[in-house]
């Protein structure tokens, strides 16, 4: 007697759609395989379960088999195709006035167009190197100020302090005032040395006589020039000397050191 085991699927309707899923597309008349008749009751038997999984397991090896892509023999180069695509039209020139592309980033840099530092020697008025002597000599007076506020404390450093302050702004004045004239900068800054100080009063004392000899080389700058921004300019500067001697003669009468 055929040996028969219990199936999960027991309705009849279910199985039909089982078969109809697993069988898509097969030929039934090369199929070994038949579907339960929708007359027949009960359980499937081992053989014809048996039979349906084999035939399941042959079908996916086949498709496994055609999935797997030809390997091309050893030495085969895949022939020249011509492209399709068409060629890509030529650029055309822009039309004339057009606005020209903006730099690259690599272009030339931000500072490249400043002018040149002035370099001796250089035929100049005396006049303009007269202007070139006293932006030097703000710098030095701002070097002398900076250092000198060292050797102080209290409210002399703080005074001179600001006197340092006041001395580079008025080398960034000339500076600029002798770039408009001429066109080239100057700034010697790398010229500056440390200045000698042998005492504080003593150190004082010369501070006050150089603000004097710049208020009269001020002076005479302005008899040489009639422009009407650099004679405010020189004006504005001749007040500033006058000024910081009457605060180092201050530092002078309240120092008690």
């Amino acid at each position: 007697m055929e040996e028969i085991i219990p199936c999960a699927v027991k309705d009849q309707e279910v199985f039909q759609q089982v078969w109809q899923r697993v069988m898509a597309g097969r030929d039934d008349t090369q199929c070994p395989i038949e579907a339960l008749p929708s007359h027949m009751q009960g359980d499937l038997s081992c053989d014809c379960l048996e039979a349906l999984a084999q035939q399941h397991r042959e079908d996916r090896e086949r498709q496994q088999q055609e999935s797997v892509p030809d390997v091309p023999p050893s030495g085969w180069q895949p022939a020249e195709v011509e492209s399709s695509a068409p060629e890509s039209p030529p650029e055309e020139s822009p039309a004339p006035g057009a606005a020209e592309a903006l730099p690259t980033a690599d272009g030339p840099h931000r500072a490249n167009d400043l002018p040149r530092l002035w370099e001796q020697p250089q035929e100049t008025p005396d006049r303009t190197a007269r202007l070139r002597q006293q932006v030097m000599e703000a710098l030095e007076g701002w070097q002398f100020y900076r250092h000198l506020a060292r050797r102080a404390r209290g409210v002399d450093a703080r005074v001179l302090n600001n006197l340092a302050g006041e001395l580079h702004r008025c080398a960034r004045k000339l500076s600029a005032a002798y770039f408009l004239l001429t066109g080239l900068r100057y700034w010697p800054s790398e010229l500056l040395a440390a200045p000698a100080i042998p005492s504080y009063w003593g150190a004082l004392r010369q501070r006050h006589q150089a603000e004097q000899r710049q208020e009269t080389a001020l002076r005479i700058a302005a008899d040489d020039w009639d422009d009407p921004d650099l004679l405010a300019l020189l004006t504005e500067l001749i007040e500033g000397c006058q000024q910081r001697c009457r605060q180092l003669r201050t530092l002078l009468e309240q120092d008690e050191t």
